[in-house]
């Protein structure tokens, strides 16, 4: 559970001090569907688990392409009000995603060449603290001294956007803070996965500028589906490639910014589940969770498969 922090309602300056309740968030909390055409919801539970009334606040949504340890844009700033001893409260906001033209076929993409678009057309500016108390003191005083408005922009575009296999719910990651207490999920939903075949979805790992080393672990697998998790960013094309060994649970890859692949093959008659990805990172210890919500009902063109 992420506690966040409360803006006290006095000065400025205090935007971000201590403050007697607080409020809290979990990383299920925060779930994100297309509500419309090329239009994401994403919404966020908080929670008041405190014995006061907890005061207004805001919490600050970033977001960035699925995968793990990868940088984050600057998204929204939604206003929080107060909430009684144990009250939640649902926010929510509409934001647009954008769609890419295609690089190519899936097949025939070379994966550097789908990693250099991604950041090209990424901005990873994450707001340092300094900036994050200017955003929040320009938003208390609100329009002409009005109620605080919430600043948005657009999400990152889909992997599957860039290979011609758009799908019908945005996927990526959602980062929800206020301070330098975040809390994130990072999801592909309702992915379309076709029983008896070998599936191949994607997620990316690191940042280009911070070179690290990454462990993985699947979990949440169903004893009757096989899967398994292949280091695509040197190859030819994106397709895994069954005669490399796949990636060890307990193998550190090393990576800049590199391409992973999930190749997963569902039994005859499966049902939908969840299969998560733990990724560590070696340098801080931490780990993040990559999750695939996998529905052989689902609609769309979903994982593509061999």
């Amino acid at each position: 559970m992420i506690a966040i922090q409360e803006r006290p309602e006095t000065t400025e300056t205090s935007l971000l001090s201590p403050s007697e309740t607080k409020l809290c968030v979990e990383r299920t909390d925060i779930t994100f569907e297309d509500v419309a055409k090329d239009l994401v919801r994403i919404q966020v539970t908080i929670h008041n688990p405190g014995a006061h009334l907890s005061r207004r606040t805001f919490i600050r949504l970033e977001a960035a392409p699925l995968g793990a340890f990868v940088p984050w844009r600057p998204l929204s700033v939604l206003p929080v009000p107060a909430l009684e001893p144990g009250e939640s409260r649902d926010l929510s906001v509409k934001l647009p995603r954008l769609r890419p033209a295609p690089l190519g076929d899936f097949n025939r993409i070379p994966p550097q060449k789908l990693i250099t678009a991604i950041n090209s057309s990424d901005q990873p500016v994450s707001p340092s603290g300094n900036a994050f108390q200017a955003i929040l003191r320009l938003l208390a005083r609100g329009p002409a001294g009005g109620r605080p408005t919430a600043k948005t922009t657009s999400l990152p575009p889909d992997l599957w956007d860039w290979v011609g296999r758009g799908q019908p719910h945005w996927a990526g990651n959602i980062n929800v803070f206020i301070g330098t207490r975040p809390v994130e999920r990072h999801m592909a939903k309702a992915l379309r996965v076709y029983a008896g075949r070998t599936n191949l979805a994607m997620f990316v790992v690191g940042e280009r500028t911070k070179p690290d080393a990454y462990a993985f672990e699947l979990v949440g697998l169903a004893p009757d589906w096989k899967a398994a998790l292949y280091d695509a960013s040197n190859q030819q094309s994106l397709m895994a490639d069954a005669s490399r060994p796949p990636i060890q649970p307990s193998q550190w890859l090393e990576s800049n910014g590199g391409l992973v692949m999930l190749a997963t093959r569902p039994p005859a008659g499966c049902e939908a589940g969840n299969l998560q990805v733990h990724v560590t990172r070696r340098s801080s210890g931490k780990t993040a969770i990559v999750e695939f919500d996998l529905d052989p009902s689902a609609q769309g063109a979903g994982c593509y498969v061999v």
